[in-house]
Formats: C-alpha cells, structure tokens, sequence
C-alpha cells in the first residue's frame, strides 16, 4: 500500500505540466441512468454502441440486448437537444462541448444512413457536438462521403490519406498493443509507458487526441494515463473518474 502511494504522489506531481485531458463515459449506456449518469458529473465525452432493428437505432452492447426501448434518439439525442435548448445552444451550462462516441457494432453501412436521416436536421443544435463515429465504420476512403457533421475514430495501425486524416477526431488503440494487460494496481512497466509516450507524442504533433481502451479503472491507472498525456480518459465508474480528475486539478 505504502509503495503504491507513492507511485501515485509521483504520478500525480508529473501530471501538472500536462493539458486538460477528456474524461469519457465507456459504454455509457450501462449505466443505471444512461446519459444522465456522466452528464450530472460533467463528463466530456459519452459512449453508446449501436445496433440497428426494425430501422430503428438501437443502443447495446450485445446483439442479445437489443431492444427498440432503448434507441439512441430516446437515450442520447433528446435529452441531448432538451439541454441544448435549456443552455442557450450548448450542450452544458458553462458553454462547454460535448463529445459523443458512437461504436457501430454491426452494419455500420447500413447505420450511417439512418444516422444521417436522424442527425442532420439537428445539425445546427448539435453545432457544439463532436460526433465521432467507431467500431464497424466506414473505410477511410468513403470517409469524404458522408455529412461533415460526422468524425471518424481513428486507428493506430492504419495508414490514411492527407484528406481522411482531416476526419479523424482521435486516434485509438488498445492497450495490449503496447505490451501486456495491465491491471493498474501497481506501476506500469518502463517499456510500455515509453511506448505509449512515443505514439501519444506522434500523434499530438499531427494535432490529434489518442484514446486507449482496456485500460484499468484504479486510481493508480487514470494517474498513469493523465501522466503519459492520454487525452481521452474511459471509465465505467464515473464517480471514481470525477473525484480523481477534480483531486488532480
């Protein structure tokens, strides 16, 4: 306990140099209230995986648990607007923007069309909204051919063109293509956090933000991350994330 105290005050004193960095709600829609949940607690960014059923989109995370209860438009995109409207055109009160992931699970060709149809006769109220789109997306090369209103969730392995990377809004990757899982309950190994210090500079002198996802929900772990320069922060527990980026400060 002693020793991972002070890896943390190590950590914690690295960090202040360091930009203001996203926190994100990870597969926000398993949370008790969805969208709510992150937004109370003044998350930046929020997560929701999408299915499409009976034309209608769908959040879940497995095919299993879809439901037409639970739509993107019933979940996200009204209380979205409701608070938009509520702000004065922002989506929170202090004129703060908001990031909204979504993660196409299956029939991301097919998804996109309908997002369109639904999206774009809010474009104007979802100006102060970052739409970046995930999972089973389009390949860079269509990227050109949908509404500009949409960005694209970029990959650590694959190569773009000039034009398609104008698209992308962050870059992600797995944690485990730095080197082994890592549980965050004690310090991350030189070797990886070099690795992951090397892509994150890369990347931030292209002017993108970087995403890691499988990454632990310990204290020890958001420290390391905010300490490497991680721009987009995930978590499933959203007070445990708030509290340590508001002692962090």
């Amino acid at each position: 306990m002693k020793k991972n105290l002070l890896i943390l005050a190590f950590l914690l004193g690295s960090i202040l140099s360091t930009s203001a960095q996203i926190i994100h709600s990870h597969n926000d829609y398993e949370q008790k209230q969805p969208f709510f949940a992150a937004y109370d607690l003044g998350f930046d960014s929020i997560e929701a995986d999408l299915y499409l059923k009976e034309g209608q989109l769908c959040v879940a995370h497995d095919q299993k648990d879809v439901s037409t209860d639970r739509t993107l438009q019933k979940l996200y995109i009204e209380p979205l607007l409701t608070k938009i409207k509520e702000n004065g055109g922002y989506p929170y009160p202090n004129k703060k923007p908001l990031h909204l992931l979504l993660d196409l699970k299956k029939q991301g060709k097919e998804i996109m069309q309908v997002l369109e149809t639904e999206l774009k006769p809010y474009k104007k109220e979802l100006k102060h909204v970052t739409i970046s789109i995930s999972g089973d997306m389009p390949k860079p090369e269509e990227f050109q051919n949908y509404d500009k209103m949409f960005w694209f969730d970029g990959r650590k392995n694959l190569n773009y063109s000039k034009e398609a990377f104008k698209r992308i809004y962050m870059v992600s990757a797995s944690f485990t293509d730095f080197g082994k899982y890592w549980a965050g309950k004690e310090a991350l190994s030189k070797e990886i956090g070099d690795k992951i210090s090397a892509f994150v500079s890369e990347m931030h002198a292209k002017n993108k933000k970087v995403r890691l996802w499988g990454t632990p929900n310990t204290t020890i772990g958001f420290a390391t991350l905010k300490a490497l320069r991680v721009d987009v922060i995930g978590t499933d527990d959203l007070p445990m994330l708030r509290q340590f980026m508001d002692n962090a400060k």
